[in-house]
């Protein structure tokens, strides 16, 4: 029993010993100076690792996300045949893209020969009266006709190069509550806007489109700049 404890008493004074020397941190040394090389080894292309400041890291990142950026710009779009009383409208929509010079707009003089129209009322003033009510009813994109034609004194509601364009416009009119509009056929002398938009982002993209689904009459489709 004594040598028992004699040598339990050894073993302890043993470590103590080493701990204080730093015997023990040696020992940990050693096994990692073992093990490190082959570590080493296992890594593919070590020579290839590059250490980079924060700095530098960051920068990397930003120019990355811009590239990303850049790559989901849509390069042109346009929107278009916008009646003069349209463009005046939409303009003011497309302030809060404040896109500056990407955007520009284009007039285009064109024959139309379908006119959606109401029929002469008669004198100036029921047609003024008539014009009241077409406000009140929402719809601003109308004229009164003065020359001296069977329609004097009528009301033109806007016109279209084919009937069918001019059909979803009397459609939409007859919705807002207008229902004895008519169609004819009527050459005439029309102005119409396209505006085109370049390097166009999502987010740019959704609100153009949003603006173009309040109009029927309008198109808008990706275009080469």
């Amino acid at each position: 029993m004594l040598r028992f404890l004699f040598w339990i008493f050894l073993i302890i004074n043993a470590l103590f010993l080493a701990a204080n020397f730093g015997w023990l941190d040696r020992l940990g040394d050693f096994s990692l100076e073992k093990h490190e090389p082959h570590r080493l080894k296992a890594q593919k292309s070590p020579e290839r690792l590059t250490l980079m400041s924060e700095s530098t890291a960051l920068a990397l990142v930003e120019a990355s996300n811009k590239k990303a950026a850049a790559l989901a710009k849509i390069a042109c779009i346009d929107l278009g045949n916008f009646t003069p009383a349209e463009s005046k409208t939409v303009e003011i929509k497309l302030q809060e893209l404040a896109l500056g010079k990407r955007q520009t707009r284009t007039e285009i003089s064109e024959v139309a020969s379908n006119m959606v129209y109401l029929s002469s009322l008669g004198s100036k003033d029921a047609a003024e009266k008539k014009a009241a009510q077409l406000h009140k009813l929402g719809i601003e994109d109308f004229y009164i006709v003065q020359d001296q034609t069977p329609l004097r004194w009528g009301i033109s509601l806007g016109v279209f190069k084919t009937p069918e364009a001019a059909k979803v416009h009397l459609a939409n009119l007859s919705k807002k509550g207008l229902k004895d509009a008519k169609i004819a056929a009527r050459p005439v002398n029309a102005s119409k806007f396209t505006y085109r938009f370049l390097d166009v982002t999502p987010d740019e993209k959704s609100t153009i489109e949003k603006i173009k689904a309040a109009y029927a009459s309008v198109t808008v489709a990706e275009c080469k700049p």
